[in-house]
């Protein structure tokens, strides 16, 4: 999932394995909207209630829109809700809820950069905004969607919006941290996030890094440097890490050939590459619940988990392996970033011993 707590709510969880890619879920991207009260444009006040709201059902429905395009072998989409807020949130009324709460939460941080007219401007370019710059990591946000703190570099906080930097350093499983630089390529996200445009990815030597995601056509890309969203590295190995490829669109439609020299599938739109050696096609991932098997089942095929994330006995479900879901963790419940639960956005696991914690929702009230 995607990583940088940016103050909205985007989820910090474990990211499915096709996605791209995975990830502490996490977590899931991250915007610095952060307001106080203010008046919107046009003379009409506009209050941080609405404004949140506004956004929160702007962000949803960008999201909505740009994971449920994929067809089933029936001509429908997945889920009406699409992929990302299905699997995420388990509906879109959660998902407004839920970000419209982080929204709020920033409300009240101090030394916010932002207004709910600010925020209201944002809700308003989400439509223009694309899929790819939203789903690598929040990547280059129009700028009323991403403003300054008021911060400096060592000051604590909760919310990037707070920092003049716009990043918030080691919130990964806490609920302060510390205004530092937008961290650059290569550096650790084992206890934060990334900066817009990075992925939180776990290298073949087992290190969490921040990695620039490379465009479509890049010639450099391999299992451990990752290409930008809706597309992966062709010719790639997960065998051997320094074999370069060749980041191409991923492929979107039920029955295409996929895997060795040809584009994987998308799987921000349900789709798996499954099938034989040599004979592999793009098809429609099934999306079980709780206590149900996910992962590569026996007759080949992939299952996700619908509002829940896949684990093992002894961790989080790799590509291979055969797992099962466990629901997220509610408000205040125990979770566990080894072993699951995880917790529902924008609630952080906060440590509390090893890998175990307490589902917290950030106030940046405790921070000063």
């Amino acid at each position: 999932m995607v990583n940088v707590d940016l103050g909205m709510g985007f989820p910090n969880r474990l990211w499915r394995v096709f996605a791209i890619p995975a990830g502490a879920a996490t977590s899931l991207a991250w915007l610095a909207l952060v307001a106080l009260a203010g008046c919107g444009g046009g003379g009409v006040t506009v209050s941080g209630a609405q404004a949140c709201a506004d956004v929160a059902q702007a962000q949803c429905s960008r999201r909505q829109a740009c994971t449920n395009t994929a067809a089933t072998a029936t001509g429908l989409p997945l889920d009406p809700n699409g992929v990302f807020i299905m699997t995420t949130y388990g509906d879109m009324a959660t998902c407004v809820s839920r970000v419209k709460m982080a929204c709020e939460n920033n409300l009240a941080a101090p030394d916010t950069g932002t207004s709910p007219a600010q925020m209201e401007r944002c809700a308003t370019e989400y439509a223009t905004w694309s899929c790819v710059d939203l789903f690598d990591n929040a990547a280059n946000p129009p700028p009323d969607c991403a403003p300054l703190g008021k911060r400096a570099n060592g000051a604590a906080c909760a919310f990037a919006g707070q920092c003049a930097s716009r990043f918030c350093s080691n919130t990964k499983n806490a609920i302060c941290g510390i205004c530092d630089d937008q961290p650059v390529d290569g550096t650790s996200c084992a206890t934060s996030g990334c900066a817009p445009g990075q992925e939180c990815k776990t290298e073949s030597t087992g290190d969490m890094l921040c990695l620039d995601r490379l465009g479509v056509g890049d010639s450099t890309c391999t299992s451990d440097l990752p290409c930008q969203a809706f597309s992966s590295c062709v010719g790639a190995s997960a065998s051997d890490p320094t074999k370069m490829g060749v980041c191409t669109l991923t492929n979107t439609s039920v029955g295409a050939i996929c895997g060795s020299t040809n584009p994987t599938c998308e799987n921000n739109l349900g789709l798996a590459c499954v099938g034989l050696a040599g004979a592999k096609t793009c098809q429609p991932i099934a999306y079980v619940q709780a206590g149900e098997a996910c992962g590569t089942l026996a007759d080949g095929s992939r299952a996700e988990c619908a509002d829940g994330d896949c684990f093992t006995a002894s961790g989080p479900a790799a590509a291979t392996d055969l797992g099962t879901c466990v629901a997220q963790a509610t408000d205040g419940t125990a979770c566990d970033t080894q072993l699951g639960p995880l917790c529902l956005s924008p609630a952080r696991c906060v440590y509390t011993a090893g890998t175990v914690g307490i589902c917290t929702v950030p106030l940046a009230s405790v921070c000063n």
